[in-house]
This record gives C-alpha cells, structure tokens and sequence, in this order.
C-alpha cells in the first residue's frame, strides 16, 4: 500500500535510525535528547505506520525484525540525503577540518599507504584523522552501505548498487625468501618455486588462497606449510625458515629493507593485480568525502603508496 508521506511524522524517521543503532530505548533518548516514554510512544507510531513489531523486546536490548533490516539502509540513505541537503555548510575546508575518516583495508594497504597519506595531510589538513579496519571476511561492503566505513581498497571486487568504485592503481606480486637460504640465490624458476615449502595468507575466496584469486582462479600445486593471519608476519617466518612467500611488490620492498630477506620477480609472467576503491553512493557527492578519495587517490596514482 502506497503511504500517503502528509500523514506521516518524518521525525520517527530519526528514532528508528537511532534504535537501529542503539539497540535500547534508553540509548536512544539520550542520543536524541528525549525521555524514555517519548521514545516508547514513537516507537509504537512506527509500529502502527509500518505495520510491523520493527523492534522485539530482549535481554540485551531491542531486537530489529527482518522488516525493520530492510527498512534501514533506505530509511539511512534519506536522512543522510535530507541532512546534507539542508546543511549549512556550503563546502568543506580541509584547513580547518575536524574529522576522522574510517578506511577498510587489510595490513598491506595500511603498511603501504597511510605513512605517505599522513604526510600528505599534515599540513593542508592537520586536523584531519585516519581510522582502518579490518575487511570483514563475509560481507565488508555491507559495512559501507550502513555508513560505517568511508571506503574499501581491495584486490577482490564487491558488487551492490549502493555503492561507487574506480580502479585507483595495480600492483605486481614478488616472491621473497631467507637471505641465507640454501637453495633460492637468485629468481626462482616455476619449478624451483613449486618445490619450496610456502607460508600464506588465511584464505579469503574459499579453497582459493588470494594468489591463485589472484591469478585468476588458477590453482598452484604448492606445498604450503604454514596459513598466517596477517602479511605483518610473514617476513619474520621467511627470515627464520626455508619458507617462501608471495606478496605485492611495495611491501616486499619494504620486508627487503627491514628484515633479513630478498626480494625476487614472481616466476608466472601475469598482468599486474587492480588495486580498487569503493565507497557508499550516498557519500558520493559529499564535499567532505570528495576530498578525502582525491587525496587518497591521488597517493596511489602517484606511486607514493602503491607501486604502479
């Protein structure tokens, strides 16, 4: 049924967003600068509107319906479109800028490109802060699209229409192994790297491991010895054992400097991997946000962060 928007208080709008977030009917009050009982009476306004519970009482708080998960990204995505539209802010001034953008991204982007971003930032727009995260392993654009997160860079794609995206670099793949290491002095051939024991990531894309992902679902018949959480580690393994591994070039440049590794061209000729930027449609236009992926972008682009 079509619901006539003259009869309905635009401002339960604003409660629900809130209880979504919340949980509580006491939160929500608080954040509101409500009592409680408004709130309850508000909530039983949207109840008779939508014609659903929307929230079930629990022991830890007020639980969303599925009707009311529905609702929310749609309910969201209109108030951040009315709040910016009647918005006093004309345009956004970096120099005097008060705000913290959240990037999602695994350690190698946060290894690679935060260091150069910070020092790009830090005298146009010293009051401007960097929070990252890591990717959720099931769902890491959902984040985006409940405006938790301002962006994603990512190898993997993530499609949803509430979200916007562009190709912002590519990056090549190097194989690093112990200095000392008994066998690998020089590049290794297919065979030589087939024939060492490996460390790799914790998988992202099911049975794939993110180099087969990499190279296009192609499985390699490698003997893996070990699965790390994190890239941050793998040098100190490498370092330590015979072990080999497979990371993007910049941080294998980085790991050759710093630990006692060498660096080596990956030994499967491949075009190099798409570096991707993703962020919610509903921010696409926003001054603020605008001007915080041309600063990103352009750390990538330039090299400075990625290399190209």
């Amino acid at each position: 049924m079509k619901l006539n928007l003259r009869g309905i208080d635009l401002n339960l709008l604003t409660i629900f967003d809130s209880l979504m977030d919340t949980g509580k009917l006491s939160a929500t009050a608080a954040d509101l600068g409500m009592s409680q009982p408004a709130v309850s009476a508000a909530l039983q306004r949207l109840r008779l509107t939508f014609g659903d519970e929307l929230f079930i009482r629990h022991r830890s708080g007020m639980q969303p319906t599925p009707r009311a998960h529905l609702l929310h990204t749609d309910i969201r995505e209109a108030l951040h479109l009315v709040r910016r539209a009647v918005s006093t802010e004309p345009m956004f001034n970096p120099a005097t800028a008060d705000r913290s953008f959240t990037l999602l991204s695994d350690v190698f982007f946060e290894s690679t490109v935060i260091g150069e971003l910070l020092n790009r930032l830090s005298d146009i727009a010293p009051g401007v802060r960097i929070d990252t995260s890591p990717l959720a392993p099931e769902d890491p654009a959902s984040t985006l699209t409940n405006l938790k997160g301002d962006l994603i860079l990512d190898y993997a794609t993530h499609s949803s229409t509430q979200l916007c995206s562009a190709q912002v670099s590519v990056e090549r793949l190097v194989v690093i192994a112990a200095r000392a290491h008994p066998r690998i002095q020089s590049a290794p051939t297919l065979e030589e790297f087939l024939s060492e024991a490996h460390v790799i990531l914790s998988r992202r894309h099911g049975r794939l491991t993110s180099l087969e992902y990499a190279l296009g679902n192609i499985s390699l018949n490698r003997q893996i010895r070990a699965t790390l959480q994190s890239y941050s580690s793998m040098p100190i393994v490498v370092a330590n054992t015979d072990c080999l591994a497979t990371v993007p070039q910049r941080l294998g440049t980085l790991y050759e400097q710093a630990f006692d590794v060498r660096c080596y061209p990956f030994p499967v000729a491949m075009e190099p991997v798409p570096v991707y930027m993703y962020w919610p449609r509903v921010l696409d236009q926003d001054p603020a946000h605008r001007w915080f992926r041309q600063q990103l972008s352009a750390v990538l682009a330039s090299g400075e962060g990625l290399s190209g």
